[in-house]
């Protein structure tokens, strides 16, 4: 029977979550192992550790620390990817068959990004112990944390959707382009808006010289 966890033991569950990751991201659609708030304090970390990497990377290998650090910026290449990818994933559950809600996608990505989080702080301290010639291994650390959330986000498709893995791979690939789609209108209408304002704009100034 499906339960309500505490928030306690929902964060504890993302150990479940990154190293039985099939077992885990199930429990989390039918036995309520998650909570949204758990997912949004790892997504919340995600968002602090990114900064903390942009701000204390040693200088060997940021060149750029001590300028200001663009916090939205940050935002939009961290978290907003995350969120626009739930929500065309959510959009394609009716295209593919999907039986994940809203919350139980949005969770299981938040657990997901956990080895990123890990990653970002290691990478920041081990940038300030070790010489330009080691920075491979910080390519290294990186790239496998990235690695590891990509197969944990296919994996909580695939339990939370009940899809076949290959399926849920497909259905990922997907969410990315309807994440692309989703830019892109926003883009145009962002555009639109623009061209509105200044078409209003000029009609003001050209009445207000009469």
């Amino acid at each position: 029977m499906k339960q309500t966890s505490s928030f306690r033991s929902s964060v504890m569950f993302a150990k479940v979550a990154l190293f039985k990751p099939f077992n885990g991201f199930y429990e989390l659609k039918y036995e309520g192992r998650g909570t949204v708030a758990a997912g949004i304090l790892f997504l919340l970390l995600y968002y602090i550790s990114s900064v903390i990497r942009a701000m204390y990377t040693g200088y060997i290998f940021n060149p750029s620390r001590g300028n200001p650090v663009n916090l939205g910026m940050i935002f939009l290449q961290s978290v907003m990817p995350l969120v626009l990818f739930c929500i065309a994933n959510w959009c394609l559950t009716l295209m593919l068959d999907g039986e994940g809600t809203m919350d139980q996608i949005f969770m299981g990505l938040c657990y997901a990004v956990v080895p990123l989080i890990s990653s970002n702080i290691l990478c920041t301290v081990l940038s300030n112990l070790i010489i330009a010639q080691e920075g491979m291994y910080l390519e290294l650390i990186s790239g496998l944390a990235l690695l590891w959330t990509g197969f944990l986000i296919v994996v909580s498709v695939m339990q939370i959707n009940q899809y076949t893995f290959m399926k849920a791979v497909v259905a990922c690939l997907l969410s990315i382009v309807g994440v692309a789609i989703i830019l892109l209108i926003f883009l145009l209408c962002f555009n639109l808006i623009q061209q509105m304002f200044a078409f209003f704009q000029s009609v003001y100034k050209e009445l207000s010289y009469r």
